[in-house]
């Protein structure tokens, strides 16, 4: 017997499924198969956090863009624990989903830069 599927026409009066051979794979019902590495594959060269690229300044950006995440979110907190302002505090806590979500762009692992 084949596999059972609520989807699936009914096959004629003595027709067999094809049976899948042992290196194939099963079909997906997406049709999208999920990448075996989750880690970014970064061709050629050598991946760095302090690496310059296309899209980020190097180490000095990086510094300056973590800082310019950083400073908000420690005001935000130190006022709102000082004045007891729910308000301040709740900024504080949506600047701090977006400064974990920015300190982890920033710091992504990128190729050399290389001139061409």
């Amino acid at each position: 017997m084949g596999e059972f599927d609520f989807f699936a026409p009914d096959p004629p009066q003595g027709a067999r499924s094809p049976e899948p051979g042992p290196t194939s794979l099963p079909p997906s019902r997406l049709g999208f198969t999920p990448p075996r590495e989750l880690t970014p594959v970064i061709p050629g060269g050598k991946a760095s956090r302090w690496a310059k690229s296309d899209r980020t300044f190097g180490p000095v950006g990086r510094i300056v863009a973590s800082l310019g995440l950083l400073v908000p979110f420690l005001f935000l907190a130190t006022a709102g624990v000082f004045t007891f302002d729910p308000f301040v505090l709740g900024g504080a806590g949506i600047w701090a989903v977006l400064m974990v979500v920015g300190l982890r762009q920033v710091w992504q692992l990128v190729e050399h830069h290389h001139r061409h």
